[in-house]
């Protein structure tokens, strides 16, 4: 696996999606706009979210899917409202992934899913309240 600092390609806005976090992200607040930019394989499942007002400001993210099938979220209105989504079928949900030593130390949050509003490119980590998922749940099983 590569490190985040091999994202070899500038970001260019004009060229990904970009998303906007009205409220920033858990430690990074206030307003902020991401580039969600393709990382590794050309077809793989991996995107890094990249701020675009500050390039080092990065978060490896994946559909949650991808390594956990059974992975499901109730989002409460409030964080529904937050990104004006109405329709199940508009909405992209990320999970945010910290790399370790090696790919199999690798370990994703699944309490703060990124919650993505395809049509109106708007964005939120939710944290999910009542949860039983862990903020650092292995990928490797």
């Amino acid at each position: 696996m590569q490190s985040m600092s091999q994202l070899a390609e500038p970001v260019r806005p004009a060229d990904v999606p970009h998303l906007t976090f009205a409220s920033g992200l858990p430690g990074f607040p206030g307003p902020r706009g991401f580039a969600l930019v393709g990382w590794g394989a050309e077809d793989g499942p991996y995107r890094v979210l990249v701020d675009v007002a500050d390039p080092g400001v990065r978060f490896l993210v994946v559909p949650p899917q991808v390594f956990f099938p059974d992975y499901a979220v109730d989002l409460d209105d409030a964080v529904a409202a937050k990104v004006h989504l109405d329709d199940a079928d508009d909405c992209l949900l990320l999970v945010i992934v910290t790399l370790g030593r090696t790919a199999r130390d690798a370990t994703a949050n699944l309490l703060g899913p990124v919650v993505v509003n395809l049509r109106t490119l708007e964005g939120v980590q939710a944290v999910l309240a009542d949860s039983e998922h862990g903020t650092r749940v292995p990928l490797a099983g």
